[in-house]
Formats: C-alpha cells, sequence, structure tokens
C-alpha cells in the first residue's frame, strides 16, 4: 500500500521526466482509492485542457472530448466562482446540490458509463493556465469524499504545484532540443542542482547570472548574498534533501534579495530523485543509515533542485507566496496580487472571471487576514512585502 511519501516521490520524479506523470497521477489518486487523477487547466482560449492524467481516466477524456461532455461539466461552468467560496480543495457538494446532481446528465448518464461518480479537485498555481486543477475521481460505491480526504490532497496538491512550476516549462524545451541536460540549460528560469553539501552539480544558464548578485559560492557552497537569508535557504535545501516528508508539511519558498537591495526573487527547493535524476546523469546518493537504502524508495537522500524567478512579474506577486506568506485560500491570493499591482477590483474581477460581487466577499476576507481595513492599506502592506518579504 502507497504511503504519502512514495506518493511526494513520484510526484517528483516526473519533474524532469514527463513521461513518469501518469505513474504519479496513479498515485494521487490511490491515497484516496479513488479510480484516477488528471492535471487540468483553462487555456488562453477559454477551452479546458487536461495536461496529465492516469490511464485509468484515458476512457473518460477521450469521451468526454469526443462527445462534448465537458460542456455539460457543471464543475467548469461553476469552478472559478467555487474555489473563491470554499478555499483550495473542494468536492461535489461544494459544487452542485443533490437536487441538481439527480438531475444532471452529467452525473446520472456520462459518470456511471465510464464508471465514476464522485470528484474532489486542488486548485494550484501553474503555467499551464488560470485556473488550474488537480482532480481525483472515484466510483459511485465509494461514497463521497471526506474531509480527511480532501485535507491529503490539498497537501499534495502543493507537491505537484511546485514540482509543476519546472515540469511545465521544461518538457516543450525538452521535446524541442531531445535531451534532458541540454533541456535544463536552456529553460527560461534559473535553476540550480545542488548536493548534499549545498554544493552546486549543475547551473542553466539563466542561472549563472544571478551568481555574485543574489548568490556566492566563494567557499563552494551555493548561498544567498545576503547573509541575513543564508540560514532560511539552507534550511529548505536540507528539508528537500529529505525526500519522505510526513502528511502535514507542505514545500514553502524563500525569498533572496540582490547584493545592493535592489530587488528580490522568489526561490523554490524540490527533491531530484529516480528517473529525473537519471536523466540529468545523477545518480542517487546512499540514503541516510536511518532509511530505506534501496534505489527508488522515498527514503533515500536527493539531489535538490532550486528554482529562482523574480518575486513579482509585471509588478504582480506570485499568488503562491502570498497563499504561504498570510494563510490565504489562493484564490484570495490572485485577487490581492492583482490588487498590489494596481488593478481595480472591477479590473481584477474581470480577470480572474468572476463577478464583482464575489470579489467583493473575497476582499473582505483578505482584508480580515492581512489585518487592513481599506484597499490603500492593502496595496501598501503588499508593496512593502515585496521589497522586504519574510
Amino acid at each position: 500500500m502507497l504511503k504519502f511519501s512514495d506518493v511526494v516521490y513520484r510526484i517528483y520524479e516526473a519533474t524532469l521526466s514527463p513521461e513518469h506523470w501518469s505513474k504519479a497521477m496513479d498515485a494521487v489518486a490511490a491515497l484516496s482509492g479513488s479510480e484516477g487523477a488528471f492535471v487540468c487547466a483553462k487555456s488562453a482560449t477559454g477551452r479546458w485542457e487536461v495536461d496529465a492524467h492516469s490511464p485509468r481516466l484515458a476512457e473518460f477524456i477521450a469521451i468526454s472530448r469526443s462527445e462534448q461532455w465537458w460542456q455539460q461539466n457543471p464543475w467548469l461552468d461553476r469552478s472559478v466562482e467555487v474555489a473563491y467560496r470554499v478555499g483550495d480543495v473542494y468536492c461535489d457538494h461544494d459544487v452542485i446540490a443533490d437536487s441538481e446532481m439527480a438531475a444532471s446528465p452529467y452525473y446520472t448518464e456520462f459518470l456511471p458509463r465510464v464508471g465514476l461518480g464522485w470528484q474532489m479537485a486542488a486548485a494550484i498555481q501553474s503555467d499551464l493556465g488560470v485556473p488550474t486543477a488537480l482532480v481525483v475521481q472515484r466510483a459511485k460505491a465509494k461514497g463521497p469524499y471526506a474531509s480527511p480526504e480532501m485535507d491529503t490532497l490539498r497537501l499534495l496538491s502543493r507537491h505537484v504545484e511546485q514540482s509543476l512550476r519546472i515540469s511545465s516549462r521544461f518538457t516543450g524545451v525538452k521535446a524541442e532540443l531531445g535531451s534532458t541536460t541540454a533541456a535544463f540549460d536552456s529553460m527560461d528560469r534559473a535553476a540550480f542542482v545542488l548536493d548534499q553539501e549545498q554544493r552546486p552539480l549543475l547551473i542553466n544558464r539563466p542561472a549563472q547570472n544571478l551568481i555574485g548578485r543574489y548568490f556566492t559560492h566563494d567557499d563552494g557552497r551555493l548561498a544567498p548574498a545576503q547573509r541575513h537569508e543564508q540560514d532560511a535557504f539552507g534550511a529548505a535545501v536540507q528539508n528537500a534533501h529529505a525526500t519522505a516528508p510526513d502528511d502535514s508539511a507542505t514545500p514553502q519558498p524563500t525569498t533572496v534579495s540582490a547584493q545592493d537591495g535592489s530587488s528580490r526573487l522568489v526561490v523554490w527547493t524540490l527533491p531530484v530523485v529516480g528517473a529525473s535524476a537519471d536523466h540529468l546523469g545523477l545518480q542517487d546518493p546512499p540514503a541516510a543509515p536511518d532509511r530505506d537504502p534501496a534505489p527508488g524508495k522515498a527514503g533515500a537522500k536527493a539531489h535538490v533542485l532550486v528554482l529562482a524567478q523574480p518575486l513579482e512579474q509585471d509588478r504582480v506577486i506570485d499568488p503562491a507566496v502570498l497563499r504561504n506568506a498570510f494563510n490565504l485560500t489562493l484564490g484570495e491570493a490572485r485577487l490581492g496580487a492583482l490588487l498590489g499591482a494596481g488593478q481595480s477590483l472591477k479590473e481584477a474581477a474581470s480577470t480572474l472571471g468572476i463577478t464583482e460581487g464575489t470579489a467583493r466577499v473575497v476582499l473582505k476576507r483578505v482584508f480580515q487576514k492581512l489585518g487592513v481595513s481599506r484597499q490603500a492599506e492593502l496595496v501598501s502592506k503588499l508593496v512593502l512585502f515585496a521589497r522586504h518579504a519574510a
């Protein structure tokens, strides 16, 4: 039986080996007794696309596309509003009333036809589209999803989100160049691979430009140029080395300042394990004495991939960073990030595809969590956060 740490291992194994995403989705599904899982995102054209899925859901996806059942899926009509209303994970009863479910052809005809009945989804931040969701589905006889299962999916979704930060950008480059190492070097985001002593084994071209300005490795170890940020960065790297996290830990980004204090980066650290390590020509280091030494097991020590990108893109703070820093839902963080970048509430609502009324309700929750009472105060606080993030 798979453990939480086994599933996390499979998620990170897929980071630089996209062919393993189907196995990762199967593992995510297994923890809740589900038939399968998939990642989907709403593209710029407004169409929902499936980017990775369990093999067992191939029939469901094919029929949904060929017969246009996706157009009758009540989740796709309401998922944006629902995500703002209920948080980062939601299930059938958050989306549709029992009476509507009983009358919906999607629930009464299509899902039973493909052996499914219930679903839950976690909202994640990705470059695939907005919104992006990690969805699991299971048979009707197994009953609706319960709160503990939703909590587990929320934790797993943070690892999927972090892995996709690399994978979504890496896959296309690899398809074009054919080589994992060439694709790693040509990514448009700065990335390092570190060993257990924090020594860089690989530095891609964008990352080379950060040495001396944001990072130093004068003593052979990669570290932030600002001394007061080195402990937090080192702790994040060491946490990523442990590829057997418990089911209460979530990945946390750190921030790194330019040596002159003019700008900041957000830094994500994730393990490089299994096939992903193999593709880069890295061998899994030996396991710690108290861990399972077998290759491919979740207890082995990992190399660590460090992804660095500007904290703000076009003045917009990464919503995942705001979510983690202020204990927001992703929907709240997305709204806050746009307002912090200078958009009006009406403009932000339009950008996010929600009504202005929904945006006002969400804004009240953001005010409460950030301890402010006016939009101008919120903007000032987020501007200060971007310059001096903790």
